[in-house]
């Protein structure tokens, strides 16, 4: 089985303006490494046009051009991005197109709402996880929209974003009751606990080891790291190898490293004592360099550099779970 774990879609805000600004604001660094604006200043509207990030054709992203763009996936992890406010702008997931058959004029408050037409749209295809963030309304309204989102909507798991939120995972009164509530629903938690080139996004909330107060409390809860804890790998495989239920995805690390370090990079995982099956593929699609076909061919063609450096071959059942049987297992997809 072949999931991507790590996937978002439709829009973050229904203002189209923001959200071309704001994915310009968190992409600036990729453009000016590929020399596509300039790195001295901050780059002319005709500049980003004409690097490619126009306001006229950035694509709109639904169901079907989610599904489009996963040729060779059995499954796709949809991700909900908690309403908050950034620069007096209430942003969050939300339907701006109209795509999903969720009624009522566009919001950010019915984010998980969202996600869940998105699964109804392909249950056979998309996994939908909820988000709630504990500092909007409070924690216990967070609580209560997890439970909605669990019981009533159908959702798998949750999202969580502290750093771009503004409220630290080691907070016993602000996240830990959020915690409690999915270890009690029995579902999945995935954390943003890795950098971010958002400006706004609080650095000093996104260290993988401020979850480490999370696993020795909620031993039987099911944690991920999102995007391996970039730039803090090491801390974010240490957490995983404390932690026995502790898992990540390696999405955004995935498109920084080339195929020799990737390789390298598995084989580092388990001297750091990290089995490979705590690891699960994802892309963070749809952002840019985040093709899933070619970081799907990156995992799955890695034992090339083995043969080319004259190094251990990694097992093929490991790179399997990597894909998507280690997600497909997390999940209850399938028994051991």
């Amino acid at each position: 089985m072949i999931i991507d774990a790590h996937t978002h879609i439709l829009s973050l805000a229904e203002d189209h303006e923001f959200n071309t600004d704001y994915g310009r604001e968190g992409s600036l660094c990729i453009y000016r490494s590929l020399g596509k604006v300039p790195s001295h200043r901050m780059p002319t509207e005709q500049e980003w046009e004409d690097s490619g990030y126009s306001r006229a054709g950035w694509p709109v992203i639904g169901p079907a051009e989610s599904v489009r763009d996963h040729p060779g996936f059995d499954k796709m992890i949809v991700l909900g991005v908690s309403p908050q406010f950034l620069d007096g702008e209430l942003i969050g997931t939300v339907d701006t197109y109209g795509i999903t058959d969720v009624p009522g004029p566009p919001s950010p408050e019915k984010c998980n709402d969202y996600i869940a037409a998105v699964v109804r749209s392909d249950p056979e295809r998309f996994i939908g996880f909820a988000s709630v963030n504990p500092a909007y309304r409070g924690p216990r309204a967070a609580v209560a929209e997890l439970r909605r989102s669990v019981e009533e909507l159908g959702l798998s798991g949750v999202k969580l974003y502290p750093m771009y939120q503004h409220w630290s995972p080691q907070d016993r009164e602000i996240a830990f009751p959020v915690f409690a509530a999915a270890a009690d629903l029995g579902i999945p938690v995935m954390v943003h606990q890795a950098g971010s080139t958002r400006i706004d996004a609080r650095m000093d909330y996104a260290r993988p080891a401020m979850l480490d107060d999370v696993g020795r409390e909620f031993r039987d809860l099911r944690v991920i790291i999102a995007h391996c804890g970039i730039p803090w790998i090491d801390e974010a495989l240490f957490m995983l190898t404390k932690h026995p239920n502790f898992h990540t995805d390696i999405s955004y690390h995935i498109a920084t490293v080339t195929d020799e370090e990737f390789y390298r990079f598995l084989i580092h995982c388990e001297q750091f004592f990290v089995p490979l099956e705590k690891l699960l593929f994802g892309s963070d699609y749809p952002g840019f360099l985040y093709d899933p076909v070619k970081l799907k061919d990156k995992v799955l063609g890695v034992n090339e550099q083995a043969d080319r450096l004259g190094l251990p071959r990694i097992a093929q059942e490991k790179l399997d779970g990597i894909m998507g049987d280690n997600a497909a297992r997390l999940l209850g997809l399938v028994q051991d």
